[in-house]
């Protein structure tokens, strides 16, 4: 079992370059917006220690692109993105040790049966996750695509973020409907990639800090959307007037196709509800008896943003860029 994860990780390659054209569904012949939005998710399963025991945590993540043109050369980077609290779990504010993460996402073409496949991802000191520098935002990003030629999934585009000047522009506001997709535990994909589509609307943008699900004042959305085990790291989208807005193209890395929707945020937690009627925030990875509130923690967009913006991705994406160049005698921009 070992070997055959060790194979696997070798399709995950550290960084996108060029993306192969790729043509647009005819009008018509497109999936539906359902279809297209459970191809924008994967399944992460993060094992750690606990002690000397080993534990396992499963969450949702999802990929996005950022667009970099040079040379005449349109190319796209890759990343994996999902919470903080699922690619590096913490108990009491201490790190745990996570020995092994995978993904799976589904194949373009079955295999011996199996519509999806489980990938080893390869993190270590030269390929990690990249966290931001706020420790109250629970996102997390690790550079990386896979093959696209034999998983099918969509990337988001940084265009389609739901940022605080589409927000504006665009009155997005209390009351507008958002869904997600995200793990189910009684589906883990072991045949087929299969997340649960969510629907709600936007609850509440606070305009001051309220406790994350790190524990520390931020920034966050609230959603009147049930989530539950298995959510953390699932993308929010918002839906948008076609009229004013326009419709984007989810083209990010696994192909193009009209999506009306922004990217809102990610899901991170939710509250919950005890005895006393009181509200406390958990994450979507804790067991809780109490009774869940239906009202969701997103981190916004535009913090996800930030975290791509980073002085270090831009480091590594410049690096690629001039060893590409190099590669083909180019001149140094």
């Amino acid at each position: 079992m070992r070997a055959k994860a060790s194979l696997l990780c070798l399709v995950f390659v550290w960084l996108a370059t060029q993306t192969r054209g790729q043509t647009p569904p005819a009008e018509g012949q497109s999936a539906t917006l359902q279809a297209r939005l459970r191809k924008t998710v994967g399944f992460l399963r993060v094992e750690y220690l606990r002690g000397t025991e080993t534990w396992e945590a499963r969450g949702t993540c999802f990929f996005v692109s950022v667009e970099d043109e040079r040379n005449g050369e349109k190319r796209r980077f890759g990343y994996l993105v999902t919470n903080r609290h699922v690619a590096s779990p913490e108990e009491g504010g201490t790190k745990l040790h996570v020995l092994r993460t995978w993904l799976r996402l589904n194949l373009k073409q079955p295999v011996n049966g199996k519509e999806s496949e489980e990938g080893l991802l390869q993190v270590g000191p030269d390929r990690h996750w990249f966290f931001p520098s706020d420790d109250s935002v629970d996102i997390a990003a690790f550079p990386v695509v896979p093959d696209v030629d034999r998983y099918d999934f969509q990337a988001i585009p940084l265009p389609m973020f739901a940022t605080r000047d589409v927000i504006d522009a665009h009155h997005i506001e209390e009351g507008d409907r958002v869904l997600f997709a995200g793990f189910f535990y009684q589906l883990p994909g072991l045949k087929r990639v299969s997340p649960i589509v969510r629907e709600g609307i936007l609850a509440m943008m606070p305009e001051v800090d309220m406790e994350t699900t790190m524990h520390k004042p931020g920034r966050v959305y609230l959603v009147d959307v049930h989530a539950f085990g298995g959510n953390s790291g699932a993308p929010v989208f918002i839906a948008m007037d076609s009229i004013k807005a326009g419709v984007l193209r989810l083209t990010g890395l696994g192909g193009p196709s009209s999506f009306p929707y922004r990217l809102l945020g990610v899901v991170s937690g939710y509250y919950y509800e005890d005895a006393q009627f009181k509200l406390t925030v958990a994450t979507t990875l804790e067991g809780k008896t109490q009774a869940n509130s239906g009202i969701s923690i997103v981190v916004p967009a535009e913090q996800l943003k930030a975290l791509l913006e980073l002085p270090e991705l831009q480091r590594i994406r410049d690096a690629e860029v001039e060893r590409q160049q190099l590669s083909k005698g180019l001149s140094k921009p």
